[in-house]
């Protein structure tokens, strides 16, 4: 499998997969097979249910097949988050592709618009009101088409806490993300982008856990949203306070 860039333009080394490289295409397509069905494996049954034999009949391949390109089941651990890391990075940047980088040309072309001094009140309303519909959005796509992700965050969390070759793999997923979150501040003129995007973040991940515990038609995103649009209130009163 080819490495993936982290594509977080913020010069992140590229991931890297440990076990033995498939030198031919047929090959590569039963490595990612394997790799593919080791990371369902952790969604249905955490980490701890990466065996070589279960990830053998999960993929529909012989066991021998497992043991080749992993010489053992740390190894193939690594691998299987290195692929949710891949996964994970690739929706960062769909997230910057629809979300953060529109804003950002629209600002551009625009660099009064947050000026508090000339903007009216129904203006202001009407951007956060965007803002938080965009945001809603993304927390409403994660909890539902990407949950499957969410559930192997959660176990990504807790590995990269006990394994040192996966804690990498977790701070490059999160500085990629934060980085997006931080411009994203930095656009809305806060005056602490940083900061507010550690609080930015905090709130998505107490999101995406907290639709984790319930059904996805038990999310109450009116909710979401009224808490999204209290947190941006807070977050750069600079712009969104009313004069």
């Amino acid at each position: 499998m080819t490495p993936g860039s982290s594509g977080s333009g913020t010069g992140e080394k590229s991931l890297s997969y440990q076990g033995r490289k498939a030198s031919r295409a047929k090959s590569e397509h039963r490595r990612r097979l394997i790799l593919e069905a080791a990371l369902r494996i952790v969604i249905r049954e955490g980490v701890r249910g990466i065996r070589h034999r279960a990830v053998a009949k999960e993929a529909e391949v012989p066991l021998a097949a497992t043991t080749y390109y992993f010489k053992d089941i740390q190894e193939l651990i690594v691998d299987t988050f290195t692929l949710y890391t891949e996964k994970a990075l690739n929706v960062v940047n769909r997230f910057a592709d629809q979300f953060y980088q529109p804003l950002q040309q629209l600002t551009a072309a625009n660099p009064d618009m947050f000026n508090t001094a000339t903007i009216s009140d129904e203006s202001i309303n009407s951007m956060l009101d965007y803002l938080v519909a965009q945001l809603t959005d993304y927390v409403r796509e994660q909890v539902s088409s990407e949950r499957d992700m969410l559930v192997a965050e959660q176990a990504f969390r807790y590995e990269a806490i006990v394994n040192d070759r996966i804690r990498e793999l977790s701070l490059m997923h999160r500085r990629a993300l934060f980085g997006k979150i931080e411009e994203f501040m930095s656009v809305m003129k806060s005056p602490a982008p940083k900061e507010d995007a550690e609080l930015l973040l905090g709130l998505f991940h107490s999101v995406e856990y907290t639709a984790l515990l319930t059904s996805l038609d038990e999310v109450d995103f009116d909710y979401v949203s009224s808490t999204l649009k209290r947190h941006l209130s807070l977050l750069v009163p600079d712009l969104l306070k009313r004069r």
